[in-house]
């Protein structure tokens, strides 16, 4: 089986990314089966700062992974952990390292 196009990020290190964010309420963060909810700080309607991450087999797709990691300012390390754990980097998948 050929790999998917974009690699999948690992849900752990997504919401401990999350978790780890100033802009999160730590306090709010919840887990129900494989979906995890979390607030954003402010007076915000609830519509505008609830952020939920539904994980597939432990994943979470490259695109709501880097959505997430641009607004919470963590891309240099999303972009760092799939060079070195999935062997992507800028675009395209990389021979592993021997």
């Amino acid at each position: 089986m050929s790999k998917p196009p974009y690699p999948l990020a690992d849900a752990e290190f997504i919401v401990k990314k999350l978790l780890e964010s100033s802009k999160i309420e730590t306090k709010t963060y919840l887990k129900v089966g494989n979906t995890h909810t979390f607030n954003l700080k402010g007076n915000k309607p609830l519509h505008k700062k609830l952020i939920v991450i539904r994980e597939m087999d432990g994943s979470i797709n490259f695109m709501q992974a880097t959505g997430l990691a641009a607004l919470h300012g963590f891309m240099g390390e999303l972009l760092d952990w799939y060079e070195k754990e999935k062997h992507w980097k800028e675009g395209a998948y990389i021979k592993k390292p021997k």
